[in-house]
């Protein structure tokens, strides 16, 4: 196949080895557009997530949200990687702080947070939050005074509807 095409034949790992060579290859984001990276719990969030991928696409920017599923990474190595080469965080904080691995002190929410340390950030914390929990109202990302993404009627409208 060499000769006729002037190309090298590709040939599959080993299957032991596998897992090793996907292992070793760096994790890349899927384009090389300005990458801004969406932190945000999963489930509760979905529509935000949906809203943000959507707002970021049409600023011909490239969304990057870490998404659950079968990988061949571990699920903090794959975020890690992606925060890293991402140009901009967005945090998106609501009720939930989000899930500690076993052994782990802090959740990935609150990880990503902090390795995207030194990178332009834009915070939102939704509210109303009645049911906000604490280890998220005490978190680094959370606990600074940021523009708060409000739904329904903004506060101002409330005010003048009672008067």
């Amino acid at each position: 196949m060499q000769r006729l095409f002037g190309v090298r034949e590709h040939t599959r790992p080993p299957r032991e080895g596998y897992a090793d060579a996907v292992a070793q290859r760096p994790i890349l984001t899927p384009d090389r557009r300005l990458r801004v990276f969406v932190s945000s719990t999963l489930r509760e969030l979905a529509l935000e997530r949906v809203a943000a991928r959507e707002a970021i696409s049409s600023l011909q920017l490239a969304p990057i949200l870490f998404e659950q599923g079968a990988r061949p990474h571990a699920p903090r190595d794959l975020y890690a990687a992606y925060v890293g080469q991402c140009e901009v965080f967005v945090g998106i904080y609501w009720q939930s702080y989000g899930w500690v691995a076993p052994g782990g002190e802090i959740s990935g929410l609150e990880d990503e947070y902090e390795l995207a340390q030194g990178k332009p950030m834009l915070l939102y914390i939704k509210e109303p939050a009645v049911d906000r929990e604490d280890r998220l109202r005490r978190s680094s990302a959370a606990s600074r005074r940021r523009p708060a993404l409000h739904t329904g009627r903004s506060r101002q409208s409330k005010s003048s509807s009672s008067s």
